[in-house]
């Protein structure tokens, strides 16, 4: 790495010649206090963290090599991978950003990349980017032309809305700009079956197309990684079917997400109204000469299928404890017969489309839709897979009074890490590209070996680990009650609980998250609480996710109480949240299909699932709980878990160790110290 002089030197020649302002200058004076950043970005404060993730990420793009980063919050971990994006832009590389939530997206498309593109003053012309999207988002116009011989679409008193926006000179045909919302939208969507490409009227003008164009001749493009791992699994089947254009770096923010797209990715979902809406939709087609019975006969078949699913008694379980013995068989006969049905509908449907013009494209794609049905359907009973489970999760669905018991059937890979290592990492290091992974909560205990282990990362990818540069003995405490048992089940540890909550929420004043790993819990307590503290209460499901942030904010002293949703991506500084409160560590539930069969496996490999996959997981989700906290140098509070395992477990001491280095505090007497701020810095635990 360069050194601090050097790095100097670099920033007093960028000034004396601007040309050299962007690709010339090291990193370190890139990211110094002398640097571009510095003289652009006001309150710019230089992070030695930051430049030395970015050092990792570009060394790693120029060997071509695999890389795992994390770093903490505060750091700028976005600007540390797009200055090297753009520098390896400027040479004609071509970089992936994919990420897992929409806000991250947002935030790069409209603000990290053009503050980070208008540094490289020495470029000779712009650096495209774009952000590309699936085709579901899009408006198809073909299908849109079609909805005429729809009866149902017509009938929509929002159709005529559609048809106003879509003729807009400016319309995107993105449904994210569309003013309203449109319950029928997947049926003029665009849809890989119904898509006929180059060979549609409408190619040359399909907002789709246009979208891919426009990545096309882009040299950074911003995906999601649900739209990233499909690409790899349509080149995996057949390698010109991509969606994403040839690119020679990817870069993996939120990477700790990548496990579970993958594994929705690589699966098979099948939904007991999939065939269902499929012959809604062919009924639909006005002018469409069926037999109606067939379809009648096929709903009927679909309803067989899933009966012995919707009868089991359980929300999540294997297909062995719902078909036993003959029942096994029937289903097994059923899916056969429903099969055969589906493939002669598609028979039918060809038929008619050869002899009727008008019909034609929009009856070949619903052949395409009930071709995939079949196959998938096929797979989801029959085929030989060690690495796959087959697993049928039941619910109610629907609004009010009007919910139904509805069943997704999956095949799911108990292990993504060989099937990336085909799609990814061995495709890659042939193109000799780089793949990173960052997130401020990608390792565990120290290292990447758990992140390693779930997704086959190859044995010589570089590793970058930095903290925060925060000061988290000055702004944090972490609170753990030594009074409280362990969580179980039962009256007395809830009341107890509520009790110490209440106690810390009279301290802090309200301004909280109260983060929960269960429902049952989250509402206990707020119906414990509400209208018993002077401060607001919002709880998650009682309006949308952006809704209650924004409620939140405005109250000033609201007490939040949320599971999955807030745990991270949640930003919120200032004096509005100066207190986390956490009710128990985040191990996952073990009682999951998923789980069951991945800790099976790792048993089975003669491996700890307790050690090797719970505790790895929950470290993961706890950092990101403990996250929400400290998110500016301004920011103080309080972090309380209220789980005294991490006292009385060995396992406990692991978890603390490998959190935010903030004060910390058993005993409620240091808590009240430390929020008067009467607390040194540096004094010893009690």
């Amino acid at each position: 790495m360069r050194s601090t002089a050097r790095a100097r030197k670099d920033a007093r020649a960028a000034r004396a010649e601007p040309h050299r302002s962007g690709s010339a200058l090291s990193l370190e004076a890139f990211f110094g206090p002398e640097g571009p950043l510095a003289a652009n970005l006001p309150g710019y404060e230089a992070r030695p963290q930051q430049w030395q993730l970015a050092e990792a990420i570009e060394q790693a793009m120029e060997a071509g090599k695999p890389c795992l980063t994390e770093a903490g919050t505060g750091v700028g971990k976005s600007l540390a991978y797009l200055v090297p994006a753009v520098r390896a832009a400027l040479r004609g590389k071509r970089t992936v950003i994919s990420t897992h939530t929409i806000n991250l997206q947002n935030q790069l498309m409209q603000k990290d990349l053009p503050l980070v593109l208008s540094l490289f003053t020495d470029a000779y012309e712009p650096v495209p980017y774009a952000l590309m999207k699936g085709r579901g988002n899009y408006l198809c116009k073909q299908d849109f032309e079609n909805a005429r011989h729809d009866l149902f679409l017509m009938a929509d008193p929002d159709f005529p809305r559609i048809r106003r926006w879509a003729a807009r000179p400016d319309c995107t045909g993105d449904v994210a700009d569309l003013p309203f919302t449109f319950a029928a939208w997947s049926e003029i969507a665009c849809n890989q079956d119904t898509c006929r490409s180059q060979e549609c009227h409408h190619y040359n003008d399909c907002f789709y197309y246009r979208m891919r164009f426009s990545a096309a001749q882009s040299k950074i493009l911003v995906v999601n990684h649900a739209l990233f791992l499909s690409d790899l699994a349509l080149r995996r089947s057949d390698p010109n079917a991509g969606i994403l254009p040839d690119y020679d770096h990817v870069v993996f923010d939120e990477a700790h997400h990548l496990e579970d797209v993958a594994t929705k990715i690589f699966g098979i979902d099948f939904g007991s109204r999939r065939l269902v809406s499929l012959v809604e939709r062919i009924r639909h087609i006005r002018g469409l000469d069926l037999d109606k019975a067939r379809l009648q006969t096929l709903e009927d078949m679909n309803a067989s299928l899933f009966i012995p699913f919707l009868q089991a008694g359980k929300s999540e379980f294997f297909f062995e404890e719902a078909l036993q013995g003959e029942a096994r068989v029937q289903v097994e006969e059923w899916t056969g017969k429903t099969c055969t049905a589906i493939e002669q509908l598609q028979k039918d449907l060809l038929e008619i489309a050869k002899d009727d013009e008008t019909l034609r494209e929009r009856l070949e794609g619903m052949a395409r839709m009930c071709g995939r049905a079949r196959e998938e359907l096929s797979q989801l009973f029959f085929q030989q897979d060690d690495n796959a489970i087959r697993w049928a999760e039941v619910g109610m669905v629907g609004r009010g009074g009007k919910k139904e018991p509805r069943a997704t059937l999956h095949l799911t890979p108990i292990s993504v890490a060989g099937l990336l290592k085909e799609a990814l990492w061995d495709r890659m290091e042939a193109r000799k590209g780089s793949v990173v992974l960052t997130s401020a909560t990608l390792a565990n205990s120290g290292t990447f070996a758990y992140a390693r282990s779930r997704l086959g990362v190859p044995e010589d990818a570089l590793e970058c680990l930095v903290g925060s540069p925060f000061d988290y003995k000055r702004q944090a405490m972490l609170y753990v009650p030594g009074h409280l048992p362990p969580p179980s089940p039962g009256q007395v540890y809830r009341d107890r609980a509520i009790a110490e909550i209440a106690r810390i929420l009279r301290l802090s004043e309200g301004r909280a998250f109260l983060l929960f790993t269960s429902r049952a819990m989250m509402n206990a307590v707020y119906d414990s609480l509400n209208g018993t503290l002077p401060f607001p209460l919002f709880k998650q499901g009682d309006m949308p996710p952006g809704k209650l942030i924004e409620a939140f904010r405005e109250s000033g002293n609201g007490c939040l109480l949320g599971v999955q949703t807030f745990w991270e991506g949640v930003d919120v500084q200032g004096e509005a949240l100066s207190c986390v409160i956490i009710d128990r560590l985040p191990f996952a539930v073990p009682d999951s299909p998923v789980i069951k069969a991945r800790t099976q496996a790792i048993v089975d490999a003669g491996g700890d699932w307790f050690r090797d996959y719970a505790v790895p997981q929950a470290q993961i989700r706890l950092k990101q709980g403990f996250g929400r906290l400290i998110r500016t140098r301004a920011d103080r509070g309080l972090v309380c878990i209220l789980d005294s395992r991490l006292i009385s477990r060995d396992y406990g001491p692991e978890f603390v160790q490998y959190l935010p280095p903030a004060s910390r505090a058993s005993k409620w007497p240091r808590v009240e110290r430390f929020w008067r701020g009467e607390l040194a810095p540096a004094a010893p635990a009690e």
